[in-house]
């Protein structure tokens, strides 16, 4: 079996030496040969490792037909010997480090040619080459123009994007080295062929995702493979992945046929619409094992604020008592719903700017249906910084949650909801805790958009019980267990059964933050304030957090209080208070 010949090639900038040099060490011993050029140069410090030969005998060499091609730049002369075609009969692959000029070249020469080449959006490109401070910004553009020039007519040529880390970069140089070798193994070739941006059917995917599961893979190989699934999924292939990852694990039974499942994307604070929903699901009689997260940016996730009042580190037969006994519990997902997949995913997708929501389909999905949910409901926020931009784009996200779940076999509504503002007055784990309970227990200070956003998405839970049928029956009879009490009743017994806890005595502290003019509340910047309650201290300071005093639309005057700001630690109270000075988040205008 003949070896391959790649020649890599690439713009200034792109980093193609760099991949070259990194990829070096991963690959087989033995199995691939760097080639080296002869150049009509001694060897420098710094400089291409390469064979020198005077001009003389280089000429003398190129008549004697030593070399495969020839070329010459900057007033010296290069080659490739002809020696490497000997090694690639030997079953040897060769990487070879050129210019594009010389495709036709080898294409000529070489019966195995296959060109990779390594590159960057425009804009990264210039940044690299203006940072290297060698070329006028002139020179710079001229550069630019010729590395947006087609290859040359006949050549294929498999292109690796080096716009990430340098570990990104490698692995994708290594899978477009590897995943058509015949000696490459086939699960490993379907994790190359992904990172490469190719389609895998479903069958491929339960034969990969069990091997990336399980670590069979370099940890840098799954970055770019997951890299590769957040920028280049069909929709198809959003289904395979989910219908693939149901069958990673046993799929959860419970005792009753219908289990429902309300999820939000997050992004908004204090929406702990969660909490109110599932006591009011289970006083109705649906089972309703909830799973929640803690915060990763925010102030406070559902499980942060849920363990103000009870245990939410649950082990899968805690969950199940606590199903079996009340109908529902809110644990903590991280004991239950662990995934290596997600686990490597979720720390590049900030720093690297990812935009995960079609992954988030499959994984949201395929976990709530090997948990054993039946039917689930999905909250869409989308605000100007959030997940979700526009309404358009939840819209179309919602639609694409129902489809993939269909295909799974799970009954799914998903609706796009305005997450431009705070839901509920506090932000942080005790002061949404607070909302929770004033909701519950239909106290007169409870805020109103959390009780009507958590009455919404009960009323579309309720409706999908054949016994109620219509959303409009399902919202009456939301009203009537919350109003009666029966959704508090609910609440506290899943309190007892996860494991009450009592709330130690604590020094809070608080500093007003007031509005510097008169006018109209017209937005609240949930990012800001929410950026506000974490410098206090909150999610790990459960007292910590901003508690809300003016809400959208309402009138203030210059001088009254916006918001107070609280905690427990006076160091981490004061830089909250500095930065709320600076910008407050509030809009306010005539």
């Amino acid at each position: 079996m003949s070896g391959q010949f790649f020649f890599v090639v690439g713009p200034s900038g792109a980093g193609k030496d760099s991949l070259i040099s990194g990829v070096q060490p991963l690959l087989k011993p033995g199995a691939f040969v760097l080639a080296r050029r002869v150049i009509t140069r001694e060897a420098m410090a710094d400089a291409e490792d390469h064979d020198s030969c005077s001009e003389s005998s280089f000429l003398e060499r190129e008549k004697n037909g030593d070399f495969l091609i020839t070329w010459q730049a900057h007033g010296l002369h290069y080659g490739l010997p002809n020696a490497l075609l000997q090694q690639i009969e030997q079953g040897i692959h060769v990487i070879a480090n050129g210019s594009r000029n010389m495709i036709e070249a080898l294409k000529r020469s070489v019966p195995s040619l296959q060109v990779i080449e390594v590159t960057a959006p425009k804009e990264v490109l210039r940044s690299r080459l203006t940072a290297r401070k060698r070329e006028s910004a002139q020179d710079i553009e001229q550069r630019l123009q010729r590395a947006a020039l087609a290859m040359p007519q006949g050549i294929s040529c498999q292109q690796v994007m080096n716009d990430m880390t340098l570990e990104i970069g490698i692995s994708r140089l290594k899978a477009a080295l590897l995943k058509s070798l015949q000696e490459t193994p086939e699960v490993a070739r379907l994790l190359f062929q992904k990172i490469c941006g190719q389609h895998l059917s479903q069958a491929d995917y339960q034969r990969l995702l069990p091997a990336v599961t399980q670590e069979h893979f370099h940890f840098n190989d799954v970055q770019a493979f997951l890299v590769a699934c957040t920028q280049q999924l069909q929709e198809d292939e959003i289904i395979a992945i989910a219908q693939a990852r149901t069958l990673l694990y046993p799929r959860i039974s419970w005792p009753k046929p219908m289990v429902v499942d309300k999820h939000s994307m997050g992004g908004t604070p204090g929406s702990r619409v969660t909490m109110v929903v599932v006591p009011i699901v289970a006083a109705h009689g649906l089972l309703i094992p909830k799973t929640s997260s803690r915060a990763i940016t925010s102030a406070a996730g559902t499980a942060d604020a849920m363990e103000v009042l009870a245990r939410v580190d649950l082990n899968f037969e805690e969950v199940q008592q606590c199903v079996n006994a009340t109908n529902g519990c809110i644990a903590w997902n991280g004991k239950l719903n662990h995934s290596v997949l997600d686990d490597a995913l979720n720390p590049m997708v900030r720093p690297l700017g990812l935009d995960t929501r079609s992954w988030s389909v499959a994984s949201i999905l395929s976990k709530k249906f090997t948990a054993g949910a039946t039917h689930v409901v999905i909250d869409i926020p989308y605000a100007d910084s959030g997940k979700v931009k526009t309404e358009e784009e939840a819209i179309e996200l919602a639609m694409l949650f129902e489809r993939v779940g269909a295909a799974i076999g799970l009954v799914v509504k998903a609706f796009a909801t305005n997450g431009n503002a705070p839901i509920g007055r506090g932000i942080g784990p005790a002061l949404e805790a607070r909302d929770v309970m004033q909701v519950l227990d239909n106290h007169p200070d409870a805020p109103t958009d959390l009780r009507d956003k958590a009455l919404f998405f009960c009323s579309q839970i309720l409706a999908l019980d054949p016994h109620v049928g219509h959303v409009d029956q399902g919202l009456l009879m939301a009203k009537k267990l919350l109003q009666s009490g029966a959704a508090r009743q609910s609440f506290e017994a899943i309190i007892a059964a996860q494991g009450a806890i009592e709330a130690a005595p604590r020094n809070v502290l608080q500093v007003e933050v007031r509005s510097d003019q008169s006018g109209v509340v017209r937005a609240i910047h949930g990012s800001t304030i929410s950026h506000i309650a974490r410098q206090a201290g909150a999610p790990s300071i459960q007292q910590a957090g901003v508690d809300l005093k003016k809400s959208i639309g309402e009138f203030v005057r210059e001088g009254e209080v916006l918001y107070l700001i609280q905690s427990t630690h006076d160091g981490q109270l004061q830089m909250a208070h500095q930065q709320a000075q600076r910008q407050h988040g509030y809009d306010i205008s005539n």
